[in-house]
């Protein structure tokens, strides 16, 4: 990734906030402890490859699942009622076209700054610690 991506990825990321970032990670946290329940964990189901690590790529196609399980009435978009434990204003934040309903697009760009965020040591992989502590923090942030 040229060093312009990797500074767009990193203003994008404070630009966003970290209290968005806290509370759609805790809608993702039930979303995948839901739909995790018969599953080994989420960490596996994430890691497609069986590397060991979460790439962006990993990380972005599991936050995808986790919008299409959230998105209980199928009409592609989620509401605040289907986001159970965000606030109101976090919802707003995150919905950049105002139209009270979080498109994809929306929901995956607001949880870019997650996967900044988690990967410490900025490798551009989570560990599973790494990971680990994307959920730590959303629950703590309850």
């Amino acid at each position: 990734m040229s060093g312009h991506l990797t500074k767009a990825w990193r203003d994008c990321a404070v630009a966003r906030g970290a209290k968005l970032g806290a509370a759609l990670g805790l809608v993702v946290t039930l979303a995948v402890a839901a739909a995790a329940a018969d599953q080994p964990d989420s960490f596996s189901l994430a890691d497609r490859n069986g590397d060991g690590a979460i790439d962006r790529g990993e990380f972005h196609d599991r936050r995808v699942e986790v919008f299409f399980y959230a998105d209980r009435n199928r009409d592609r978009a989620l509401e605040p009622v289907e986001m159970t434990g965000v606030s109101e204003d976090s919802f707003s934040d995150a919905d950049r076209d105002g139209d009270g309903r979080l498109s994809l697009a929306e929901f995956t760009g607001a949880r870019a700054a997650d996967f900044m965020q988690a990967d410490r040591n900025r490798d551009g992989l989570l560990s599973k610690e790494e990971a680990d502590s994307v959920y730590r923090d959303a629950a703590a942030a309850r």
